[in-house]
């Protein structure tokens, strides 16, 4: 069986762990990139290598895309005792077995049952012992880091590892680097900019979407002829946001196309591509049309107002009843903040939106706030109308034009 094959990225990979490891970077490093566009790949088979390995950092890394439902303070807690378990583990085991829960390294004593927030063992504590065993630094990188705002016990989490940084990095500490992604710079960008979060005026980068030396090595791979062109694999590749999945789809199907003639391929291939992505769009916009009217509305305004978005506000109401009024000719009468709360969540619960627990929403998906803003430059006429058919009800005069 043949393994997979990864395209690597070692000179940026290089760059951003050098980044990490200097003075600026003590403070804590943030990156975002779209979802599906390759970041998790880098870092699992770029990142990692080049800032771990054995001269490098101990690194410690905990994914809170993969389990939604786990509170995200206790995933990070989670991944700490795991990797302090790594040293003398058979001897910490047998200990536990005997309903002893301490373990001892350089001098330092702590029970792992009790590292969180608050009171018991704190992170600065853990981390420090997991930098001692380790011998090295402890770099500790957060995939999807936004999570942290959707509970309390996740925004602790970032101020105890704020009091880590703080106290590892001082003179003869044993230093400790905080690497975090996240998918949507909206969602990361408040956890540098505001300043009450744990991490205020961190460095946030955007992560370089994969190239045309991408493309080259992937067309190189391309088990069949003829091939895309180059140039034919640059246009699909920026019209699905430089996502490999869709692109690499399209090419295992065209790739089963035997009477393929040469001159033919590139026109077959974006034809593909097109079809493709119309295909996932009309998906997305099935899935939107199930929504009831509210929850379509709510959705609508969410991508019309952007980060000004309210959810309460009398402006976001009368949003709400203008795209009602557009889409089904009807004029809501019940709309309140209890329903609109529960559209929100219905929204936030089949992935559409997503929610910090501060009451901040945002559109979960990059692609789908594009379609949305799409779709919504198409409809601005009929929602100008039902805006000002509104305004006219209020004040009880209604246009015979309309």
């Amino acid at each position: 069986m043949q393994k997979e094959e990864f395209f690597h990225r070692t000179e940026l990979a290089k760059r951003l762990s050098q980044t990490l490891m200097s003075a600026d970077g003590s403070s804590g490093l943030f990156i975002t990139g779209p979802r599906r566009t390759g970041k998790s790949t880098f870092i699992r088979e770029d990142f990692i290598p080049a800032i771990g390995g054995p001269q490098g950092s101990h690194i410690v890394y905990v994914d809170l895309w993969a389990d939604q439902d786990a509170n995200p303070g206790d995933a990070i807690v989670a991944v700490i005792r795991s990797e302090l378990l790594k040293f003398d583990s058979f001897i910490l085991r047998a200990a536990k077995g005997v309903g002893i829960d301490k373990i001892k390294v350089g001098g330092m004593e702590m029970s792992l049952n009790q590292v969180g927030f608050g009171q018991g063992e704190t992170l600065t504590t853990a981390l420090t012992m997991l930098a001692i065993a380790s011998k090295k630094s402890v770099v500790l990188i957060i995939d999807e880091a936004q999570h942290t705002q959707v509970t309390e016990e996740g925004r602790k989490a970032l101020f105890a590892l704020k009091a880590a940084r703080d106290a590892m990095n001082a003179t003869n500490g044993p230093g400790f680097r905080l690497f975090a992604t996240g998918s949507n710079s909206d969602k990361l960008v408040s956890l540098v900019e505001d300043k009450d979060q744990a991490f205020y005026q961190a460095p946030l980068i955007v992560l370089p979407h994969l190239g045309d030396d991408y493309l080259v090595w992937l067309r190189e791979r391309l088990p069949v002829d003829p091939r895309p062109s180059i140039d034919a694999l640059k246009r699909a590749f920026t019209a699905c946001n430089y996502r490999p999945e869709p692109l690499r789809a399209v090419l295992r199907e065209i790739g089963l196309d035997f009477d393929l003639h040469p001159n033919e391929v590139d026109a077959r291939f974006e034809a593909m591509m097109a079809a493709s992505l119309t295909r996932t769009k009309s998906h997305f916009f099935q899935q939107v049309n199930g929504l009831n009217p509210l929850e379509s509305a709510v959705l609508k305004t969410m991508a019309s107002q952007g980060k000004n978005f309210a959810p309460y506000t009398k402006d976001a109401f009368s949003s709400y009843k203008a795209f009602i009024l557009a889409n089904t000719g009807e004029v809501a009468q019940d709309i309140n903040q209890s329903s609109v709360q529960m559209a929100l969540e219905r929204l936030r619960s089949n992935k559409f939106i997503w929610r910090a627990g501060r009451g901040a929403y945002l559109i979960e998906d990059s692609q789908h706030l594009d379609w949305l803003g799409e779709a919504l430059v198409q409809a601005q006429a009929d929602v100008a109308r039902a805006r000002t058919e509104l305004q006219a009800r209020a004040s009880k005069v209604v246009p015979t034009n309309f």
